[in-house]
Formats: structure tokens, sequence, C-alpha cells
């Protein structure tokens, strides 16, 4: 007789039963321990090349700018990190940067295709390893008493003995890890570097203080013009000029003030020639002029190289300054108790939503600083297209120079400012067919002395003719259209160190903590122009300055409701403090006598300013309580609402729970 055989599921069920329930919890307990780190071997194996970067920059995140250096590669570049492991151990923020720099190397590495040959060395106190790095020029951290220091840097060298370095990996400067390193890689790729010949009437390189002259310390260079030389070779130019030298590859013009005719002709057929140009021009150039008074308030002499943007299809007034209250910087005005901060519609810092994100220029780019900046438009009937990089919002407005130098009244402008309702250009790409700004051929020079040229003798005149025959092979030469390549900025104050970077002193060397992109903004518009764009998208990484628009609008329609009457409030008591002043003037040698009713007004006066004076402070306070309010609401929402939200849903999910097993 067949026996009925019992299914392996009742079996098993049968057991489990029989188990003490401790004992299935703490089975169970192991079981999801050994699948948890079964998950994470396979994870650290199968997946440790899978990454995910959660910052809005991407900086963890290999860009498609190093991608493209990596693949220019054409020769092995041989790079030497040094790193003292007692380093990472006395503080372990090094060790944290070093790993980081490790694993990019290695993910570089296999981009390149193995022309990057990499090795990590750590120099021991009083080691041959610590010699070379001290020779490389690399920088070390003091790390006991005894002196022993330690180093985080790299050594790049290419085929023909090239040599690049990256002195010490600052803590300062972690953020932008990826551009330092694939910039050192870059220019050992490409070891010649392309020239910029720069023609500037503003001290950007340092040089004499125009205030001290011989007397004060020279002007250290601004520190755009140190980056700029990190990717270039500049070579300044003499604003006496007759030609472009042929190897400038770009023509940098910053602030073309009372150029000679001569000067602008050299730049009107470089132009025409095909040249490529990088130009500034501004119409109160704030930090980089000397505040004198003879040159305060008076408009840059552009009577010269306005020809020349008339010729290139560009209207510019040097009367004019473009204000934008929708991107005005907050800044502090006067001192003790004239103190006031408000927004400066004449100083802007605009963000992306202010670039052609068409063009290559605004990658990266989301932060630009600029004080005063004027604005360009197209002139009637050129020949030329001029297509905006970057503009202001609807929301500017003409102002005239006039109230902006050389004292402005930040309080008044806001006040009186009414919106134009159109973007105003601030730097735009000129391009196409245009014409010479000197049909007649090269300017002629005046004659310095007519008497001797009156007592010439026969010799002279035959130089004359020689002269007059190379003045018609120049003529011969000379250019009457053509199509250029021209970037303009009618600013020239965003290349100035207070608008864009911390400058910080760190083992010695000055380290650029960049605020702004504003630098970013002008290198890779040379590399642009030069023909060279693979570190564009590098350079805008890394800036933190993500300002809160929603608190910068409520803050100003906060300021907008309670301006108005402080202004109100403000002229009343100086109405009252100058009445109050002519009752108590003090006559020569004796003070006058007063009448009972003289006496009376004055009593009356300060009572009167006193009620005025708490009616002002009765408004600031209404303003700082709003603005404290507002505060306090996102502290709330950043520190407490999430956690509220969490253990709400918690506590939710519980108690749906229990009503289940109830």
């Amino acid at each position: 007789m067949a026996t009925e055989r019992t299914p392996l599921s009742e079996k098993v069920t049968g057991w489990l039963t029989r188990v003490p329930r401790h004992t299935l919890a703490w089975t169970g307990l192991a079981l999801a321990g050994i699948v948890f780190l079964s998950i994470n071997l396979i994870s650290a194996t199968a997946l440790r090349s899978v990454k995910a970067d959660f910052t809005k920059e991407g900086l963890y995140t290999i860009s498609e700018g190093t991608r493209k250096a990596l693949s220019q590669i054409e020769e092995p570049i041989d790079i030497r990190v040094y790193y003292s492991n007692k380093l990472g151990e006395a503080a372990p923020s090094f060790a944290k940067n070093f790993e980081r720099v490790k694993t990019l190397l290695e993910q570089y590495r296999s981009i390149s295709g193995n022309k990057l040959r990499v090795s990590y060395i750590d120099p021991e106190p009083f080691s041959d390893a610590e010699d070379r790095a001290v020779a490389a020029g690399l920088r070390g951290i003091r790390l006991n008493p005894e002196g022993d220091l330690g180093y985080f840097g790299m050594v790049g060298a290419n085929s023909t003995d090239d040599v690049e370095i990256i002195g010490f990996f600052a803590p300062e400067r972690e953020r932008f890890i990826e551009y330092d390193v694939t910039k050192l890689i870059y220019s050992l790729a490409n070891p010649k570097k392309p020239v910029i010949g720069l023609l500037s009437t503003l001290p950007i390189e340092g040089g004499l203080n125009p205030m001290m002259g011989m007397r004060g310390p020279p002007l250290p260079p601004q520190m755009v013009m140190q980056q700029i030389r990190e990717v270039f070779e500049v070579k300044s130019l003499s604003k006496e000029l007759d030609e472009i030298p042929e190897d400038v590859d770009v023509l940098m013009i910053v602030q073309p003030d009372g150029l000679p005719a001569k000067t602008v002709y050299a730049i009107d057929q470089f132009a025409l020639k095909g040249g490529r140009i990088l130009a500034f021009v501004d119409p109160v150039p704030e930090t980089l002029q000397p505040p004198s008074p003879m040159f305060m308030g008076a408009n840059p002499n552009f009577d010269e190289f306005g020809k020349l943007l008339k010729a290139w299809g560009v209207e510019f007034d040097v009367k004019q300054v473009a204000g934008d209250i929708e991107h005005a910087r907050r800044v502090q005005f006067g001192g003790g108790v004239n103190n006031v901060v408000t927004d400066y519609v004449a100083w802007l810092s605009l963000d992306s939503s202010n670039f052609d994100q068409g063009d290559v220029l605004s990658a990266g780019i989301e932060r630009l600083n600029l004080a005063s900046t004027g604005f360009l438009s197209p002139a009637e009937g050129a020949t030329t297209k001029l297509a905006p990089v970057v503009q202001t919002s609807s929301q500017a407005a003409s102002i005239p120079t006039e109230k902006i130098s050389p004292m402005p009244d930040a309080v008044a402008l806001l006040r009186e400012y009414k919106p134009g309702g159109k973007p105003l250009v601030i730097a735009a790409r000129i391009s196409g067919q245009a014409k010479t700004a000197y049909p007649d051929g090269p300017p002629k020079e005046e004659k310095k002395d007519e008497k001797a040229e009156d007592n010439k003798s026969e010799d002279s005149g035959k130089a004359a003719d020689a002269s007059a025959s190379e003045s018609q092979k120049s003529s011969a030469e000379h250019r009457t259209e053509g199509n250029i390549n021209v970037l303009l900025v009618a600013d020239t104050d965003l290349l100035s160190d207070q608008f864009w970077v911390d400058v910080r002193e760190f083992l010695g060397q000055q380290i650029a903590i960049p605020n702004a992109h504003n630098s970013a903004f002008v290198v890779g518009a040379l590399e642009n122009l030069s023909g060279s764009d693979a570190l564009l998208t590098l350079r805008g990484r890394g800036v933190v300055d993500r300002p809160f628009e929603l608190v910068a609008e409520i803050r100003r329609d906060a300021e907008r409701r309670y301006r108005e009457k402080e202004q109100a409030l403000t002229a009343k008591l100086k109405e009252l403090q100058d009445q109050l002043a002519q009752l108590e003037r003090v006559g020569e040698g004796e003070t006058i006598i007063l009448t009972d009713k003289e006496r009376e007004a004055i009593e009356r006066f300060r009572a009167e300013m006193l009620a005025v004076r708490r009616d002002l402070r009765e408004v600031k306070r209404a303003l700082r309580e709003d603005i404290d309010r507002l505060d306090a609401w996102l502290k709330f929402a950043n520190i407490g609402a999430v956690p509220l939200l969490l253990g709400v849903g918690a506590t939710c999910w519980a108690l749906l729970r229990r009503r289940r097993k109830s």
C-alpha cells in the first residue's frame, strides 16, 4: 500500500512552528547581516567605477573640457605627485584631497589612453625625494617643532623637458583641483603659448602708482593678468606704435583713451587683415583709474578710437552708464552715522540669465561682476553684425555719467530709478564686412619743425623722395575693407581684483579664490579668439557664490516700501537741523541774544527733531524686523522643516501599521 508523501512546504512550515520565536528572530538578523555584507562586497568590486555626483556644478564629474584636453595629448607626459603621508596623518583633510587627486589621475590616465605616466612619491625628511621636490619648486608645511616639512604638490614634464608644477594643493582651492591639474597637463601637451598683444592705458600690469609716483611702492599686477600669463605669452605694446607685430595672435585693448591716430590706424589695419581683437572700453573706469579731480567726472577721450567703433558698426556713448535694478549689487556708502547699505544700480552682478547660452563663452560662467559699465548698440547703416554675448535684464536703464562720478548718491539713484523696458548690451561679438576708418590712407603726422623743413639741403630732398616712395608703397598695402573678428566689452572694472577675487597668502604664495567668473570670462574669451577652447568649460567650475534670489527680491520689495518714507523723514530732519543751526548761530566774538520766542522755537525744533529721529528709527527697525523674520523662516525651512516632515511621515506610517494589525 502506497504511503502519501508530505509536501516539502508543509515540512518546512512544521519545522518553523517548532523552533522558538527568539531563535527565528536572531537567525533572521544574521541572514540580513550576511545579505547586507554581500551587497557591499559586490558593490565595492563590480561597481567600483560607478559614482554619483550630486553637486550642482558637477565638481566630481570629469568635464568635457578635460576629456578634450586629454584627447589632444600626442606624446607621453610624466606626472609625479609628491605627498607626505605624515601630512595626511596630521591633517585628515589633506588625506581626503590626496585621494581625490589620485582618483582623478587614474581617470585621466584611462581617458588619455595611458599617455599619462603617474607616480606617487613620499618625500621623507632629509631624503633624496625631498631634495627633488624642493629643487622642482614645491613648498612644504611644517609638521612638528623639529622643523620637518610635509609636501603635497605635483610636477609634470613632457618629452621636450618642459616642466609645470603645482607647488602645493592649497585647501582653499580644493574646488579647483580638476582645473589646476588639467591646466598643468594642457600646458605640457601644448608648450607653445599663443601671443597676446596688450595695449592698455590702465595699470592692469602694475607699475608706478599714479597717485604716488616714484615716492610710493609699485602697484602689483591685477590677478587676471597673472592668470592670462599662465596660458599665454603676453607682449606689452607701446601706445605710440605704427604697426601691430606679426607674431600677435590676439590683440587685447584696455581703455584706448587718448590713443594717437597712427596707433588707431594700426589697430584698424590689423582688424581688417583678419586679426582677432578683445577690447574693453568704459565710460567711467572707477577702480583702475587714479581717483584724482583731474580724472574723476571726466569722460574718456575716445575721439580717435570712436572712428574705429563707427567703422565697426558700433555705437558707444561715453556719457551714459548701464543701470539694472534687478542685478544691482548691495554696497555700503558713507560711514558712522551716515552709513547707508543699499542696492547700487550702477554696480551689477550678472548671472547666467544674462549670457547668450548659445555662445561658447557662456560655458561655466554663472557670475560676472561689473561697475559703471557702458553699453553697445548697432550703428545706423552698419555692415557688420553685433551679436550680444552679455546683456542686462529688461529692467535696465541708462544713467548719465555725471550722476556716477565723482560722488554718486546710491540712494537717490535707487529712488529715482525708472526701468527702460529693454536689455542693454554689455559685451558683443562684432563680425562681418567692415570698412576702414581711414579711407584716405595712413594719417599724416604733423610737422614738428617747419623752419628745419625750409632749410633742407639737396640730400634732404632726395631723402624726402625716398620717404614719399615708401609712403606710396605703404598706401598700396592699405586695406580699405575686410572681415573683422572683434569681441567688445563695455567695462574695464571687471578686470580689477576687488570685483571678482579674494587674494590670500599661502606658504609665501598668492592664492586666488574667485567669488565671480570675471577672470574665467576674460581668459576664456582670449582662448576662444586664439582658437583654443579646451579649458573654457573648466574655468567657471568651483566658484560658489549663489545668493538666495528669492530672499534678495523680498528684501528689495521691503526696501521699496520703506525707502520713500525714510527719505522723507531724513529730508525733514535735515531741514529742522538747518533751522535750528540758524537760530543757534554765533556772531563774531559774541553770542547773539535770543528772544523768548526764539528760545521757544528752538525747544520746539528740538522736540520735533527727536520725534522725527524716533520715527526714522522705527522705520529702520521695521525694515530690519521684516528681513530678520524672513531669515528666521529660512533657517526653520532648512534646519527644522525636513526633520519635522520625516517625523510626521514616520508617525503616520506607524499609526497606519498599528491600525492594520488591529
